[in-house]
């Protein structure tokens, strides 16, 4: 299984992308409260995987998640290098996170998460390494000059 996305999120441990129902009651409050934190979501690699771990437009969510400032469940502010495919909310699956779960996906017609993609990066990087330390056969050419 790969490591928890969450644990590298520069948002981790930090407050103020979801405010309290009471601190706001329109769009432009919720902007003036939650805005300043989408700067935090700017070098993050994690916004189709956060999309998909908060859905915010099923869950009709209020605050940042994805690179994107959402109310009721709608993006009303968002960064300017956020892409439309990172709003597609791919299912998860049980086998998400390991290089079978990206075959699902693939196999469903799905866009590969972004847990099974790293998982399949690992993998392929873990098949190279141990390609590398295979000794090399000699190819001897018995063909006269």
């Amino acid at each position: 299984m790969s490591r928890d996305w969450t644990l590298d999120a520069p948002c981790r441990g930090r407050d103020g992308f979801t405010p309290s129902e009471d601190d706001w009651s329109t769009t432009a409050d919720l902007k003036r409260l939650c805005g300043p934190q989408l700067a935090v979501c700017g070098p993050c690699p994690f916004h189709a995987v956060c999309i998909a771990t908060v859905k915010p437009a099923q869950a009709r969510f209020d605050g940042v998640a994805g690179g994107r400032l959402w109310c009721n469940g709608e993006v009303v502010d968002a960064l300017d290098d956020v892409f439309e495919d990172e709003l597609t909310e791919p299912k998860l699956r049980a086998s998400c996170g390991t290089e079978a779960g990206a075959k699902d996906h693939r196999r469903h017609g799905e866009r590969v998460c972004p847990s099974c993609a790293q998982a399949e990066r690992e993998m392929s990087a873990r098949r190279k390494a141990a390609k590398a330390r295979q000794p090399q056969q000699l190819q001897l050419d018995f063909a006269t000059t």
